[in-house]
């Protein structure tokens, strides 16, 4: 049964993923053509912004949320009620705050003020989301269906409405119209099956859960520090349109790690229900997220490192020229994000809250420390260096936390990943250098050799004596 929920609720953010992956790569071409490096900038450097007065609005709630409704069903009414009342509280306020920094500290530009404000309304939004209820009962088709038709809102208005860089205020406003058509889409079942009430504003409750969702609030704060700061720092150190190469590039850097926020939705609400209770399935749990974790991100790593120049070009054309090398580089951070992912998926499950904040502390210092001394002088290039570098140090920190945690071995995996993704990057080299193949032909023969030779040597290894 176990096994069960897992092929279910992977199949369905597969799904979910594969239209994430395939929406982009019809919307976002066109987007970043038809605005232009500067403009993309803004709109980059506009949702950096208002995602760190987003994590104000919701400092760990749905965290914290997903994680009790996981572990008893019986307290869903409870957590909307009270912690979403305090989501939407903290929303209101800290959505007041970003009109503020608009209105005085952001640059003077009004466009870049215009993409700030419009920007907060999907925190503003997003904290009557109720998607966490489905999610910590596993039940993932409902998250595909909210985000499909998301994804299909937001592509429609982009590509219909989006013409020139004067355009770009229509960016925040298509992902604001798609997040209440999927809020919408989750509470009219939630209500339905659960029964869930309105939230309220109780503020004498709070006492009973924000101590623990302020720990989770501000470590996810830290973790979008060495996330995002760097578009932050270089709009204010570089140039507008170097903002935008860089945003760019480290949009294509987030669609191929994406895998790392599916296996998270789908082990965390399992690693939640199982950790003190039932050993057994959450060491399975575990070599399963290690497998699919390691499985992932080698290949991503390799074909992209290697065909970098190829994919910028295909995707972004040639006003983004320079992207390549700050994707290729970029590629360090899909090996590095999925290992702080995997080594800390025990600590919030095993009531580790400080630790993980200790660790994404730990990346954020490094991280700020090293850009301001780094960009001034190198730039773009520079943050993405350190965002692998303060990836990495978040994946050991996390991993010296849980070190005295029971934890499968990932050798076997390792080791089949390393071989699979070795021989695929021999073929792509080959095949590139003796034949004029388009960019997609290369990734679809890379993914098939890595597959190949990753289940040969599966085969092989389940038949050789133990």
């Amino acid at each position: 049964m176990r096994l069960a929920r897992v092929i279910n609720n992977s199949v369905a953010l597969v799904v979910l993923d594969i239209l994430s992956k395939a929406t982009p790569l019809v919307v976002f071409p066109f987007m970043v053509r038809a605005l232009g490096p500067a403009a993309y900038g803004k709109i980059g450097f506009a949702t950096a912004v208002a995602g760190f007065f987003g994590l104000l609005a919701s400092p760990g709630f749905s965290t914290y949320a997903l994680r009790e409704a996981a572990k008893d069903e019986g307290r869903i009414h409870f957590l909307v009620r009270h912690v979403m009342g305090a989501r939407v509280a903290f929303a209101v306020v800290s959505y007041v705050l970003l009109i503020a920094f608009a209105l005085t500290l952001a640059p003077h530009d009004f466009m870049t003020r215009l993409l700030i404000v419009l920007s907060g309304l999907v925190f503003l939004g997003n904290s009557m989301d109720a998607q966490w209820v489905f999610m910590a009962r596993s039940r993932m088709w409902m998250v595909t269906l909210r985000g499909t038709v998301g994804q299909l809102i937001y592509g429609g208005l982009i590509l219909t409405l989006i013409r020139r860089p004067s355009d770009a205020w229509i960016v925040p406003v298509a992902g604001v119209v798609s997040l209440l058509a999927g809020t919408l889409l989750i509470w009219l079942p939630a209500r339905r099956e659960y029964q869930i009430p309105w939230p309220v504003i109780s503020p004498e409750v709070w006492r009973s859960f924000l101590p623990i969702c302020m720990i989770m609030g501000l470590a996810t704060m830290m973790s979008m520090i060495y996330d995002q700061i760097d578009t932050v720092m270089l709009r204010y150190m570089r140039s507008e349109a170097e903002v935008g190469l860089y945003v760019a590039s480290y949009r294509m850097m987030a669609i191929s790690i994406s895998f790392v926020a599916i296996l998270g939705q789908v082990f965390f609400p399992l690693l939640s229900e199982a950790t003190g209770q039932d050993r057994e399935s959450e060491q399975r749990y575990l070599g399963w997220l290690g497998q699919a974790s390691v499985g992932l991100a080698l290949p991503i790593a390799t074909g992209g490192f290697i065909l970098s120049e190829s994919l910028t070009r295909f995707v972004l054309g040639a006003q983004y020229l320079g992207t390549a090398t700050l994707f290729r580089w970029l590629m360090l951070t899909v090996i590095a994000g999925p290992l702080a992912s995997y080594f800390g998926a025990q600590l919030i499950p095993s009531a580790r809250e400080r630790k993980y904040l200790y660790a994404v502390i730990t990346g954020a210092v490094v991280n700020v420390v090293l850009n301001v001394f780094l960009i001034p002088r190198y730039g773009a290039i520079a943050a993405a260096f350190t965002t692998a570098i303060s990836q990495a140090a978040v994946a050991y920190m996390n991993y010296y936390f849980v070190r005295d945690l029971p934890r499968p071995s990932l050798l076997k995996a390792l080791g089949l990943s390393v071989t699979a993704s070795v021989v695929m990057a021999a073929g792509l080299l080959f095949a590139r250098s003796a034949f004029t193949l388009h960019v997609v032909v290369l990734v679809v023969l890379g993914a098939l050799v890595y597959a190949a030779v990753y289940w040969g040597g599966r085969v092989l290894w389940n038949r050789s004596p133990k």
